[in-house]
């Protein structure tokens, strides 16, 4: 009898499935459909009757001491359940399984909270039904150091909070530290950590750019200007100010970094001098040049122990034309493994048109690194000139060519430093956006403005990875996890029940 009503359950949930699953397909409900729901029904009705009627005469002491057991087994799992929870809220890790780390914040981002020594508070503004997005990065940040916290604020509900932050929009974050606050309206992680680092630097680094030699332009938006560059910079929350030597004679106290851009006209006398003496007091110049850069500029790169040869790096390895580029534009892949602005630094970057940039024998108390390296069949060329390139060994320098120094002495709590790059172009704003050429400027930057904490290679642009299914494919595999699955679990149980009751 007890087998003929496990026919009757099995056959019973059999039914019930496939009056739904025919009226899935079909989308019609019919009468065969109600007949195969009913008998379903009325199979399983059977077998539930059964089972009740059957278990009240079984019912014995073995039973309920099982029973028992079972109880108290629940209640050390569920025990154990909360205190896995509880210790989770307070100690948990946290992982990104996606490809490409899409939801992993930047190397320039964990720095900066890793270092966070100042309470940092914020406030996101959002309507309620809006709010997870922004506290799933909210949570990455708040996770990342417990310096940070942050409050979700529906401004609907608690309009005096907003007023007293002044946000006149919806999705704003108000990001303050101390006496210093920030808004963002628009949540990304660019945004966000610009805030963070504005309201707990203690002082902004200023960026002077020469002019007055026909240097690159940091206002100039055509291809050849360095308006982007500039921009970038000021991204990082430096301030970026233009010098003319001429009118100031001396490098204002205010000035963190010097940087000189392609200079194509000789400097005035003392103004070189001047740069000098303030490298010489501790200071920190940057020296993008390009083959056709006057002498006078040589010679002041030849102070600092470095010579910026009268030539052009031809790279024939063939391997920039993967990237369209050809011989006259070297691409890089070799950088110093020390120096904290290659550091870890695996991206490629190239450079149209450079010269040479290589360490003299005599260093006089000067370290010099050789920041950046063409391939090994590359070559310096000397007679650029004639429009003729040739490999002379006899007279060309051979690779791999060093393009690029960073020349660096201690001198006590000074730390003169001067970096030298062979070409400009490379953070001009054609090129500024190409593969790693502007993590590579502002690494430099930061390095020589002493903040070293921002230096790393920027958040990656996210790839469109999308997995197209056809309506067959959804179909299958809705049937497979909804239906199937859970269907072969059921009646595994069912298999098991049954079998433990006639024991």
């Amino acid at each position: 009898m007890k087998k003929l009503s496990n026919i009757f359950g099995l056959a019973g949930i059999i039914l019930v499935a496939a009056a739904l699953i025919w009226y899935s397909i079909s989308k019609l409900w019919e009468v065969s459909n109600w007949i195969l729901l009913i008998l379903g029904i009325a199979g399983l009705a059977y077998f539930l009757f059964d089972f009740y009627k059957n278990r009240e005469k079984e019912i014995s002491q073995r039973s309920l001491k099982q029973g028992s057991n079972v109880v108290v087994q629940t209640v050390v799992v569920l025990v154990i359940v909360a205190l896995l929870a509880f210790v989770s809220t307070r100690r948990h890790y946290r992982a990104d399984l996606t490809e490409n780390n899409l939801y992993s914040l930047s190397d320039q981002t964990l720095k900066l909270l890793e270092d966070l020594q100042k309470p940092v508070d914020i406030k996101a503004f959002f309507r309620s039904s809006e709010q997870r997005g922004a506290k799933d990065l909210l949570d990455e940040y708040s996770y990342r150091s417990t310096n940070l916290s942050y409050e979700m604020v529906d401004p609907d509900e608690q309009p005096q909070t907003a007023k007293k932050y002044d946000v006149t929009q919806y999705n704003t974050i108000a990001v303050e530290s101390g006496i210093k606050k920030e808004l963002v309206t628009e949540l990304n992680e660019v945004n966000l950590t610009n805030a963070i680092l504005k309201v707990t630097r203690d002082q902004d680094k200023v960026i002077y750019f020469t002019t007055g030699h026909n240097e690159r332009n940091i206002n100039d938006e055509s291809q050849e200007g360095y308006k982007s560059a500039a921009d970038a910079i000021r991204k990082e929350n430096h301030l970026v100010k233009t010098l003319s030597l001429v009118r100031s004679r001396t490098v204002p106290d205010s000035a963190n970094v010097v940087a000189v851009i392609s200079p194509r006209s000789p400097f005035f006398p003392g103004e070189l001098d001047s740069l000098a003496k303030f490298v010489d007091n501790g200071g920190k110049a940057l020296l993008l040049l390009d083959p056709e850069c006057p002498q006078d500029i040589r010679d002041f790169a030849a102070r600092y122990k470095v010579t910026v040869g009268n030539d052009v790096v031809v790279d024939n390895s063939g391997f920039g034309r993967l990237f369209g580029a050809g011989p006259g534009m070297p691409m890089v892949q070799t950088y110093d493994k020390e120096n904290p602005i290659t550091k870890g630094f695996g991206i490629v970057t190239f450079y149209p048109i450079t010269s040479s940039v290589t360490p003299m024998a005599e260093k006089d108390g000067w370290t010099v690194t050789e920041l950046l390296k063409t391939s090994q069949q590359s070559w310096a060329d000397v007679d650029f000139e004639t429009g003729e390139v040739s490999n002379d060994p006899s007279r060309d320098l051979q690779g791999p060519v060093t393009i690029a120094t960073v020349s660096k002495k201690e001198l006590g709590e000074k730390k003169p430093t001067v970096v030298v790059f062979g070409d400009s172009d490379f953070a001009k704003n054609a090129y500024f956006t190409q593969e790693g050429n502007s993590n590579l400027f502002l690494n430099t930057i930061n390095y020589l403005a002493e903040e070293e904490d921002l230096i790393s290679i920027r958040p990656k642009k996210v790839d469109d990875s999308r997995l197209t299914l056809t309506q067959a494919d959804v179909s299958s595999i809705f049937y497979l996890v909804v239906i199937a699955i859970p269907l072969v679990l059921i009646i595994a149980g069912v298999i098991v029940f049954v079998k433990r009751n006639k024991s």
